[in-house]
């Protein structure tokens, strides 16, 4: 089983930027003052302008996607993200400074005992002046950090703020790459404006787009490629593999080239490929998890235990465990396996137990056979017939006497429902008796020994004997769930009259009588989540009188009083002079506030069934102030 990355589908333009050559602010615990001493000698603009606006990639995850900022893909990335001639990182390790200098035409990296050995290194590229030394530090690092958080900016860092806000580019004009902004002042790249179509849902456009980016730079083709897998275009498969050829720094397209291999069935592929990406994300688990499968297609059960132990050391993960618990159960090691299955079936949350099973019936061990039983049962499937199965196939085996032990455990299985309320809203209060018009929402508590069977849960509804509605609904739950609280599935009430509400689980099931009357506004307004407030913000009515018998009158009563309180408030002229149009032509509304009737406020909360926002956050006085003049104005 592989572990498949989703892939993005968003437009996320935030963040930090670069220059004719730029240097970024260093990654460690003092990583301001180094950056900005080689800024200051390569002459590049100061790193805490780039801590301000170095922007994100145009896709989801950013530079977390391709392995991070302060590694050759990321270097390169930025590069081709701010248009600068070349950038620099450093990132402080155990052993000294880290580089990676990135160009146009690729990335260098190095690692250096010290700074000035940097430097040197930086002097043979062409890049740092010949026999100049590395300046030194001048201002502490808690002063950069402030400057780099837009804290007590000089002009400079002003520029670069009021650049975010989209008020110019002020002092930057000339001293950051164009392209980069450019960005900042919304004329998005080719990379940025595909992500952008593809995030207003304008697919077509983004593929078309996508298609033009496919021979770009390094941020075009990785973009183009991320749209093609997004959007579901065969041509993927061919981009993930020129893309690897192109930028092999590029941890990301090696991934992306074991998916092409492992949906073509592929393995020996996918293991190379996989090798790949390793080397430049050594600890990376979604790798170490894969290759475990890609050694497991190609035949190398010993290195898929060994991958597959690795991916769960760096990161717990279902897949892996799953994985582990086939390559131990082929081999014939019971205790492996089962420990193997037993710590996948705790970390599944519900989402890889299905690919497992499927794994395991395309193998004819015994022990295959066996746990396609042991997790069948502790998901919620049948599991009945796979036991019987494994002993009716290995009689003898030493594992029949827990195949038997099993059948029996099934033979006691239970199952039952219990109907906790039924509620308007769900995850709300009781809302019996109901009235016509209503949707009931079942709340259900599901239980089950030794595990929770997986079925429908449907919701039923009757009048003498005929069945009127019936909705159903699957639900999704993790491994070893022995009981469960959900929501059934709601159904509507017609009219007034007697009923039969039926919420049934496989074989559980629960039948309860309802007597249905008329339809009520307070309910319904209450079921569309409206709070009805006066002029001082105090509800009208509290949920339990909203639900309840009286809930109608009282609403009616209240909104009244609000009404006449008000009036004496309603001094201007649009309010004291008489309505020229409209069903209360003639009838100033103060004289309406002041004398309103039962049959003007069904009538406005009527008009706020039908369009919700009339009244939405705002009191009901206003609101039937602004519905009275909206009529009139022919709205």
């Amino acid at each position: 089983m592989v572990t498949l990355r989703r892939l993005p589908a968003l437009l996320l333009i935030l963040g930090l930027g670069l220059a004719q050559g730029l240097v970024l602010p260093f990654e460690g615990r003092e990583g301001f003052r180094p950056a900005q001493a080689f800024a200051e000698g390569l002459k590049a603009p100061p790193p805490t302008l780039l801590a301000l606006l170095l922007p994100n990639l145009p896709w989801q995850g950013s530079y977390d996607l391709v392995g991070g900022l302060y590694t050759k893909a990321g270097a390169r990335l930025a590069q081709a993200a701010t248009g600068a001639d070349w950038v620099l990182l450093g990132r402080e390790e155990e052993r000294g400074l880290r580089l990676f200098l990135a160009r146009k035409d690729g990335v260098k990296e190095g690692l250096f005992a010290t700074p000035g050995l940097a430097w040197l290194w930086l002097q043979k590229e062409g890049l740092a002046p010949k026999w100049a030394p590395l300046p030194s530090p001048t201002q502490s690092e808690e002063a950069l950090r402030a400057l780099a958080q837009g804290q007590n900016p000089d002009p400079l860092h002003q520029s670069a703020l009021d650049l975010k806000e989209g008020r110019g580019a002020g002092l930057l004009e000339g001293l950051l790459p164009q392209k980069l902004l450019l960005l900042w002042q919304g004329k998005l790249s080719p990379p940025y404006q595909a992500f952008s179509l593809l995030s207003q849902g304008k697919r077509e456009e983004a593929l078309k787009e996508a298609g033009n980016l496919l021979l770009g730079d390094v941020l075009e083709r990785t973009a183009a490629h991320l749209l093609l897998r997004t959007l579901e275009d065969e041509r993927w498969k061919e981009s993930a593999r020129t893309l690897a050829q192109a930028f092999p720094e590029l941890p990301l397209a090696w991934e992306e080239v074991s998916f092409a291999a492992f949906a073509e069935g592929k393995g020996e592929e996918a293991k190379e490929a996989l090798l790949k990406a390793l080397k430049l994300r050594p600890d990376y688990w979604l790798y170490w998890t894969n290759l475990g499968w890609a050694y497991y297609l190609t035949g190398d059960l010993p290195r898929a235990i060994l991958a597959s132990k690795r991916a769960v050391e760096l990161m717990p993960n279902a897949t892996a465990y799953y994985n582990l618990g086939l390559f131990k159960a082929i081999y014939g090691d019971f205790l492996g396996a089962k420990a193997a299955y037993d710590r996948a079936l705790r970390l599944d949350e519900g989402e890889d137990f299905p690919e497992a099973l499927k794994d395991l019936e395309e193998r004819q061990e015994p022990l295959t056979l066996y746990f396609r039983a042991y997790l069948s049962e502790r998901v919620g499937l049948p599991a009945k017939g796979i036991y019987q199965a494994f002993l009716k196939a290995y009689p003898k085996h030493p594992l029949t006497p827990r195949a038997k032990r099993a059948l029996e455990n099934l033979g006691e299985e239970t199952l039952s429902l219990e109907v906790r309320k039924l509620s308007l809203i769900p995850g709300d209060l009781d809302a019996r008796p109901f009235r016509a018009s209503e949707a009931v929402f079942p709340e259900v508590r599901l239980s089950g020994t030794p595990y929770l069977p997986r079925h429908q849960l449907e919701t039923l509804l009757y009048k003498e004997g005929a069945l009127l509605a019936q909705e159903k609904k699957p639900l999704g739950f993790p491994p070893l769930t022995a009981a469960l609280e959900e929501v059934a599935p709601a159904v509507s009430l017609p009219e007034p009259g007697r009923y039969v509400l039926e919420v049934r689980y496989g074989q559980a099931q629960a039948l309860i009588p309802l007597e249905v009357g008329p339809e009520s506004l307070a309910r319904k307004l209450y079921a569309l989540g409206l709070e009805v407030r006066d002029l001082d913000g105090t509800l009208l009515l509290n949920p339990k009188e909203a639900l309840g018998s009286d809930g109608d009158r009282l609403l009616l009563e209240r909104t009244l009083e609000a009404l006449r309180q008000a009036a004496p408030l309603a001094t201007s002229a649009r309010l004291t002079a008489p309505l020229p149009r409209g069903p209360y032509a003639g009838k100033s509304v103060q004289e309406l506030l002041r004398d309103p009737t039962p049959e003007l406020v069904r009538a406005f909360y009527q008009a706020v069934l039908e369009a919700p926002e009339l009244l939405g956050e705002s009191d009901v006085v206003n609101a039937f102030v602004e519905w009275l003049l909206g009529l009139q104005d022919g709205q």
